[in-house]
């Protein structure tokens, strides 16, 4: 039986409209970036550069911005899939007119103009404020690791780190001798790997520069210097390790107290076992109880103990066996335990988040303790909220208990501030089992004791959780950028682009506000 279909010719010529308005419908996603980008300043891309119409001209910053914006939307990061973008996804032609940015065009708009790009978190943040899309006056801290663009296999302690230095001063000193010696002779080699279409002597224009060996060599002795610099700097500071072994013990202590209500209960249960029997009456709830150790729950309570147990006397023989590392490779990203087990080279993400997800600070942390990180967090997000024209509106600051600190409470202690100082279930009222307090922690349980802070606290992990895992959906727990600069604006890229889908979400359900 014969069947129709519509006929496809590779070879056809273009049925695309001409107007390349008609290529979108009116509500796509382009052009919604096309117009807030339109809303935004950035006088400070274009302020970076020469103005007397010399060189090559460059491609509009609002093009580029708008861009990019829409790319990472879709969680397209990598410069050279944002340039096969600008071929294949109608989007990206629209927003660049038929243009074609090279991925190194992306990639050096991106490094030329980093400070610029991170001040469009706070001018979406003011667009989310002036619109009205940022509800309620609480907003909540939370951390989460994050690989970075380095190995964990290239840490160095601080012997590896000397050699190393040693090793290639000493290649620089070998290779600067021979560049000389050639050059003494009346011969200058052609830096490695030099085709021969530079000046002989360099690889800058007009000759004379440094080969390229030896510039390669130079420049990871830098690195490398760096690398021990930081090392120095963090020999004072608990690291990866330390915090494992706090983390172990806290897992320890919840076992032991389970295991101490367990068999509290059953011992409960076989003394109203006995009452009964004595009293004469017919046990009614279940089979005969047994004692605590032979019951089955408390058996595996006991157990979770012993491998609790485990686990921290093996993180204390790492933490005894390892000395401080730092990575050849990116010294500002930091060795730190990941979620699931095992460690990561990366940084440890810090986001403050209020009602629906809109974020109000990201920062990166290197250090796994989260404890050190309040203090800036609150003081950023403030900040940010000024500059967006939303002071004083955030009264209430929430935190759970890895940021609990004595430090951090008496600085903090002007503000609206709960932070747990016990584990998440028995903060929330899931659980019982209370320890002892450190000193400096009496105020913020008492804070948390009221029922007003309890009721408030219970709105912390519904305000900043999701907003990792929305975070997380869309750019992936990756980091791209090496550096604390570089990966700093891109962390800061990726929360502008979050907080935008909030802004257009926020368009859809109220479209008086995007005409």
């Amino acid at each position: 039986m014969a069947r129709w279909f519509r006929s496809v010719s590779p070879d056809q010529g273009c049925l695309l409209p001409a107007d390349i308005r008609s290529w979108l419908p009116p509500d796509h996603l382009a052009w919604q970036v096309i117009a807030v980008t339109g809303q935004l300043d950035l006088s400070r891309f274009a302020a970076a550069y020469r103005a007397d119409g010399q060189g090559q001209a460059p491609y509009d910053p609002a093009m580029m911005a708008a861009l990019l914006l829409y790319c990472y939307f879709k969680g397209i990061r990598s410069s050279r899939r944002i340039r096969d973008a600008c071929v294949d996804d109608l989007g990206c032609r629209v927003i660049c007119g038929g243009a074609a940015p090279s991925h190194r065009a992306v990639a050096e708009f991106i490094r030329r103009h980093r400070p610029a790009i991170r001040r469009l978190f706070v001018q979406v943040l003011s667009l989310l404020a002036a619109e009205g899309a940022i509800a309620g006056h609480v907003a909540a801290v939370d951390g989460s690791p994050v690989p970075g663009n380095a190995s964990r296999f290239a840490n160095l302690d601080a012997g590896q780190l000397a050699g190393q230095i040693a090793a290639v001063q000493a290649a620089i000193e070998a290779e600067a001798e021979a560049w000389l010696a050639a050059a003494g002779a009346g011969r200058q080699p052609l830096p490695d790997g030099d085709d021969g279409d530079d000046p002989p002597g360099g690889a800058g224009p007009g000759g004379g520069g440094m080969p390229r060996r030896l510039a390669g060599l130079a420049a990871k002795l830098a690195r490398l210097q760096a690398a021990r610099d930081r090392l120095a700097e963090r020999q004072a500071v608990p690291g990866a390790p330390a915090a494992r072994v706090a983390a172990a013990q806290d897992a320890v202590d919840d076992a032991a107290r389970r295991l101490e209500a367990a068999e509290a209960a059953q011992n409960a249960k076989m003394g109203a076992y006995h009452a009964a029997v004595a009293a004469g009456k017919a046990w009614r709830y279940g089979k005969k109880p047994v004692p605590p150790e032979r019951a089955a729950r408390v058996a595996r309570v006991a157990g979770n103990l012993a491998t609790a147990q485990a686990r921290l006397a093996a993180a204390r023989q790492a933490a005894a066996a390892s000395p401080a590392k730092v990575s050849a490779t990116d010294p500002d990203s930091r060795l730190l335990p990941a979620k699931n087990g095992g460690w990561l080279q990366g940084w440890n993400l810090q986001l403050t988040a209020a009602r629906r997800q809109v974020l109000l600070a990201a920062e990166l942390h290197d250090n796994p303790a989260d404890a050190g990180a309040l203090v800036t967090m609150i003081q950023t997000a403030v900040a940010n909220c000024e500059l967006a024209g939303l002071a004083g509106r955030i009264r209430g600051w929430l935190a759970d208990n890895g940021y609990a600190s004595a430090a951090s409470f008496a600085e903090l202690d002007h503000l609206m501030l709960l932070v747990a100082v016990r584990r998440e279930a028995v903060q929330a009222g899931r659980a019982g089992a209370a320890r002892a307090l450190p000193e400096g922690w009496e105020k913020m349980a008492a804070r948390l004791a009221t029922p007003a802070g309890k009721s408030l606290y219970r709105r912390r992990a519904a305000l900043v959780e999701p907003a990792f895992a929305q975070f997380f959906a869309r750019f992936g727990r990756y980091l791209n950028y090496r550096g604390r600069d570089a990966a700093d604006t891109e962390i800061k890229l990726l929360a502008t682009v979050h907080n935008l889908g909030k802004l257009l979400d926020h368009r859809r359900r109220h479209p008086a506000l995007a005409t």
